[in-house]
């Protein structure tokens, strides 16, 4: 289908004597927010895993409209990954730590403010650009993790269970941020959680259990 962004075909990986996956398909629409939800074992940190790159799967293959990038190493896709952890420099400052990416490809330093000032902005953070990380609650550092992956313009995010290390309030304010991405931005977003109350802010929930 035209609108098909990200495609697993019949995908399989084992670890051992442990099959984590058996064959799983799955399309996700360009703009779409999705949920894979599951209890802890069933499969799906490792889709999220070889959607990212960070695993290859035994068989199978991951397109991105259209092209094969199964073999791709992770900084070749045009998908990026929020974890669990919040993966912030302590010795950065928030602006510093959401343009790392950026100088890292070596982006000229105007688009650089420019992108900073953008991404604070989408995750509702703008005065907080000197702050230093540990000046920031759980939910506002997952926040600022987040605006560094968006800052790098990516078509798709992953986010790996970025709300467990979260109180009930964090929880909120980073659901918040990543809905209003993907309906105001346009930002393809795979979301794994084992919570209920998260998996149905989803358009569409995959429900994952041994493997399937």
């Amino acid at each position: 289908m035209e609108d098909v962004l990200l495609s697993l075909q019949e995908i399989c990986k084992a670890f051992g004597e442990t099959e984590a996956l058996a064959g799983v398909s799955l399309d996700v629409r360009e703009g779409e927010f999705l949920t894979l939800l599951g209890p802890s074992g069933c499969g799906k940190t490792t889709t999220l895993r070889i959607i990212a790159g960070l695993e290859s799967p035994d068989s199978g293959r991951v397109l991105l409209r259209g092209e094969d990038m199964t073999g791709w190493e992770p900084n070749r896709r045009p998908v990026n990954t929020v974890f669990q952890s919040y993966a912030l420099f302590p010795h950065m400052n928030v602006a510093k730590n959401i343009g790392y990416g950026l100088r890292l490809k070596k982006t000229p330093k105007e688009e650089i403010r420019r992108r900073v000032d953008e991404s604070l902005s989408d995750v509702g953070m703008t005065e907080y650009r000197t702050h230093a990380p540990h000046q920031l609650s759980g939910g506002q550092k997952q926040r600022i993790a987040i605006a560094g992956i968006i800052a790098m313009r990516p078509r798709c995010i992953v986010l790996d269970e970025p709300t467990a290390m979260l109180d009930p309030k964090g929880r909120r304010e980073v659901l918040s941020v990543i809905k209003r991405l993907n309906r105001e931005n346009g930002i393809t977003v795979v979301l794994i959680t084992h919570y209920m109350e998260e998996a149905a802010q989803a358009e569409w929930v995959v429900v994952m259990n041994d493997g399937e």
